[in-house]
Parts: structure tokens; sequence; C-alpha cells
């Protein structure tokens, strides 16, 4: 663990009594993370909350209602295929540079090229109508493009760093127009992060217009949860990520929190059926059958996190269908259908058999991704598994495997187990659609191949009534649901504790991203 400035938070569990009105200070908020993603920006969320940091986007998620940001305004075309903003004129890029509408332009390669599913959002550019207007130009209507537009993904760089700056400077000192400019990161240890005195473009939602109250934002990398829960309670940090489930109701307690839901897809099992036994639909629902999934999750997350029995959307994502009963612990149910599907035999370690195969799936996870928590759940659902004759191989990849691809391919394993990201049921489109960009699509971890399907998912996203939309994504969700192409763990949530000398804090409500530009101390620290 990297070393930490220590200050004295004697007052953790005690009443506040001094005046709580924001004011601007040198100090410095320490915050702890899990996961250190290679770069700051990019595809994956825990690039995304540093991104946020950093970056300004058009348009801002307020609980459902898009919000004016760097666009002042916007309209559609009739056939919702073109969008076109109007760009604020006051604002600048930390070096200088003027954001406008060839600002704009010039980020849309950027995009393009550091978020390798860009194809789903359905934007094939950006136009310029003037020097304070561009056209968004979609493929295909997108009823959900601004909720994508204003998650951490979408953020702006000036265009003089993308045409001068290095691959490392982009990668770990960026150039945005945001409350934030990195100062340094080092890695394996942190990020440096200073205020950006100019910046008065803040959202609406925000709590205030201007630059941060604090002056130094210090983001710790601190895989342990535990390591990070101590800091917090000895006042080495301000604010923690994912603190240990057991803590949480204490934390609750005693402390301030946070926690968001994500949008998207839950923490699920994704069950291979291009090749192998999960081929057949009786073997994938007596593996769901044969677990106590509520229970499971009760045990290891503690109230922490919630379970969720959709395998395809999130509880929080738009046109969410509730199918939590589908599968509920079934063990004679399980045994029936793996006898039905001729796995009759068993060996001398009680696992099933079939002319001379064991049943047996191998489950790859990247530790990043699934943490220290998420892997005692892995190992429940093996031990569970295992009474119905199934034996699950849990195969942990370091993030560096896992990032470059390692045991993805249909021969490589037979369950996958992950969460993703995204403000929109058109995650279907992301994670069953067979090809992106004509290629292989690594999203789709059960290797999905169906074109009827994927054509009702297309027309699900483009139907404008917004009824009847809701009748399409339900019909598909109760379809993956019934063909059990997928089952759900427990929902992603970004749980975080906050020193009770802290206010201010609060995370958004597309990505659960937290905004520290609103964040200040009610008690100087000395």
């Amino acid at each position: 663990m990297a070393q930490m400035t220590l200050y004295n938070n004697a007052w953790a569990e005690g009443n506040i009594t001094v005046s709580e009105q924001p004011s601007y200070s040198d100090n410095t908020l320490i915050y702890l993370h899990e996961q250190e993603p290679p770069c700051l920006g990019g595809g994956w969320v825990q690039q995304a909350y540093l991104s946020r940091q950093v970056f300004d986007y058009l348009v801002s998620y307020d609980n459902g209602t898009i919000r004016p940001w760097l666009a002042t305004s916007w309209s559609e075309s009739p056939d919702r295929k073109t969008i076109t903003f109007t760009l604020r004129h006051d604002v600048k890029f930390t070096d200088g540079d003027v954001f406008n509408a060839d600002a704009v332009i010039a980020n849309y390669p950027a995009w393009q090229k550091g978020i390798g599913w860009h194809g789903f959002t359905y934007m094939t550019g950006f136009t310029r109508i003037d020097d304070y207007t561009v056209a968004l130009h979609l493929s295909e209507p997108n009823p959900e493009i601004y909720n994508v537009l204003s998650n951490g993904h979408y953020g702006f760089q000036s265009p003089d760093s993308l045409a001068h700056n290095s691959s490392e400077q982009k990668c770990l000192r960026p150039v945005g127009t945001g409350p934030w400019k990195v100062a340094r990161w080092a890695r394996g240890e942190g990020i440096s992060f200073v205020r950006n005195d100019d910046y008065h473009w803040a959202p609406p939602n925000a709590h205030h217009n201007g630059p941060a109250y604090i002056k130094h934002l210090e983001w710790k990398f601190v895989p342990d949860a535990t390591t990070r829960w101590g800091a917090l309670v000895s006042g080495g940090a301000d604010a923690i990520y994912q603190p240990p489930s057991a803590q949480w109701q204490k934390l609750q307690r005693h402390y301030q929190t946070l926690s968001y839901v994500a949008t998207g897809r839950p923490q699920a099992f994704s069950f291979n059926v291009q090749r192998g036994p999960f081929t057949d639909q009786r073997v994938r629902q007596a593996f769901a059958y044969a677990l106590d999934r509520k229970q499971i999750v009760k045990t290891v997350f503690k109230g922490a996190v919630p379970y969720e029995g959709n395998g395809s959307l999130s509880k929080s994502t738009p046109l969410y269908l509730n199918v939590d009963d589908r599968y509920s612990l079934n063990v004679t149910r399980a045994n029936q259908l793996l006898d039905e599907a001729g796995w009759t035999g068993r060996n001398a370690d009680g696992y099933r058999v079939k002319q001379g195969t064991v049943l047996e799936a191998r489950l790859p996870y990247i530790q990043a991704i699934i943490d220290q928590e998420g892997a005692l759940m892995l190992q429940a659902v093996q031990d569970q598994v295992k009474r119905v004759g199934i034996k699950l191989v849990l195969i942990p990849l370091t993030q560096t495997e896992g990032f470059a691809g390692a045991r993805s391919r249909p021969a490589d394993k037979e369950i996958s187990f992950g969460y993703w990201v995204w403000p929109s049921p058109n995650i279907l489109d992301i994670v069953y659609n067979h090809a992106l960009n004509g290629a292989f699509n690594g999203n789709n971890t059960s290797f999905f191949n169906n074109p009827r399907i994927e054509a009702q998912i297309l027309a699900a996203q483009r139907e404008p009534d917004p009824q009847v939309r809701q009748q399409k994504f339900d019909a598909l969700q109760r379809w993956f649901d019934d063909q059990a192409i997928a089952v759900g763990g427990y929902n992603f949530t970004y749980n975080v504790a906050i020193s009770n000398a802290v206010r201010g804090l609060w995370q958004d409500k597309g990505n659960g991203l937290l905004n520290f530009n609103d964040a200040y101390f009610v008690k100087e620290k000395p």
C-alpha cells in the first residue's frame, strides 16, 4: 500500500457542530479506490470514474432528465437520426484550447479508437454547422443516445493534445475542460489531481458552478477492501470505494455513505451456447436451479449488494423487467433436467458423466472485475452445483491477462461471469450480437448467434412508442431468461463511505460516478 498522509478524524462518530457552509481551501481530499485501470480514458467503468474528473460532456443525466452541459440546447430530425447541438461559447481546455464545433469533431475519432464497443451507440460522426453548432449522425434511432453521451466515456480532450501529445501522455495526463487536472500518475500508487481554477461551466444538477472547493484530490489505488476501511476509520482517508460488506451496516450508522446500482448488465453467468454442455438448454437451466443465489448473495455481501435474477439487465437500467422468481433453488428439478439431457452417469468424485465425458465447466474470471467478495460467491456456486454433479473449475486471471483476451474464445470456457455498465437496454445488443464491425464481438461472452433475436433487439431499440418499446424489451428479457442464456447473480453496486468531516460528495445517476467538485471540509485539516 502506498504511503498516505494521516490526519486526525477524532469526531468520526460524533455530531458536527461547526458551520457547514462550503468554502474554498488549499486542503487535500484523499480517496481510496480499488482497481487501477491502464489509462485514464477508455471503455471500462473504472476508467469512467477517472474521466469524470478531467472531462466534461455534451449533456448531463439527472435522475431520468437530460440537462444541458457543454451543449446548451439540441433538436432532432424527423427520422431521429440527426441531433443538432448548440454549444457553449465560454469553455476552454486546461491547455488554453477553445471548446467549439471543431473540438467536438476532433474528438470523435478518439472515441472510436478508445472505446472498443463504440459501434453499439449507432453514432456515425459529427458534422460542423458553424463555430458553435454541430450535428450528430446516427445509423439507427437511439432513444438513449443522451444517456450514452452523458456517461463517463464520451468526454472531450483538447484538439491540440489529441494532435500533438504522445499516446502515453493522452493515457496518463489527458487534457480536458473539467474541474480537475492531472498533476501526476504514479503507477501502482495513485493519481494526484489539482483543481482547474478557471472552471465555471458545471451542469445544472451540480451543487455549485465554479472551481472545486478543495485544491488537491489524491486518488489512491488500494486493492484490499479491509485496508481501505481501516484507512477511513483511522483518518488516513476521507472517502473510500467498496468497503468490506461486513462493515457496511456499521459504516451506514456512523459515517456518510453513498450507494449506486449500476445500469447495464448485472454480475451474471453467461453460458457458452456455441459449444460444450451448455448448448443444451436443459443443462443451463439445471445449473440455475442448483443454486440458491439469493442466499449466497445475502451471505457473502451481507446486505451491501442486492441480488439480481435477471441475467440481461440490471434493475436500474431503463425498461428492466423483474424475473427474480424464474429459477429459484430446486435441486430435484436440476437433477431431473440433467438426467433428461443424458448426464446419468457418475464418476468416483460424484460428477456426472455422459459417454465417458465429465460434466465440467470452466469459468475464467478477471480478479480486477470480480473482487475478493465476488470470488467468494463463485466458490459458493462451485460447492452448490457440485451437489447435482456439475464440476465447476474456477480460473482466476490477472487484469493484464484478462484485458489481453486470455481465455475469451469459445474453446476456452463454458461459463463467463461479469457485469457491463451501460445506461440503455440496448446492452442486449452489446452482449448478444455475434459481431462488432463485422468481426468477432468479444462482449458476447455466451457466443450467442441468432439473427432473428438480434433483429428483434434492433426493432425494440428503434421503436418510437414508449409503451410498445417496453413491451418489446419485456418480451426479449423473458425469452433470454426462459432460454437461460444468462442468469443473474448480483447487481454491480458502487458503495462509498465518507468521513464526517466532508460534505458535498455525490454520485451521478448515469454511471454512479463520484463528483468531487462540490466536496468541501467542515473541519479544517491540520
